[in-house]
């Protein structure tokens, strides 16, 4: 029911009045939503095609390291190894500090009196306390 159906005590004049602008509120409501979706379209458009840029970069980018991985495997593996650059400063650290350790061992050893006879089958002893001793 339009509000000039229900105006049916005014005249000719006030409801063609009333209609128009019923029209004209209606009008107005259909332009703010069609102003509304045209930029809701507008902001999807832009933000699609930024989007489509960023998966184009990115394919290309792919691509480009696939091409390199590509590349670099289909290379033969040759490992060249020059003699001289080699560096064994890790063994002769662990050489030196076996023989350091061996020899401060040995000096303690010497300084309480222990000879080194019974490290090549000398007399040994049996103390109170059960422990075999060098004598």
């Amino acid at each position: 029911m339009s509000a000039t159906e229900t105006m049916k005590w005014m005249g000719r004049g006030a409801r063609s009045r009333t209609g128009a602008v019923g029209h004209a509120i209606k009008d107005r409501a259909l332009e703010k939503r069609l102003r509304r979706a045209s930029d809701e379209a507008d902001r999807l458009r832009r933000e699609n095609d930024l989007l489509r840029d960023e998966v184009s970069e990115t394919r290309s980018e792919h691509r480009r390291i696939l091409d390199a991985l590509e590349a670099r495997l289909a290379e033969p593996a040759t490992v060249e190894v020059d003699v001289e650059s080699r560096s064994h400063r890790g063994r002769w650290a662990l050489l030196l500090i076996a023989l350091g350790g061996g020899t401060y061992a040995w000096l303690r050893a010497r300084a309480n009196g222990f000879s080194g006879e019974a490290w090549v089958g000398g007399r040994a002893a049996v103390t109170e306390r059960g422990t075999a001793t060098a004598i």
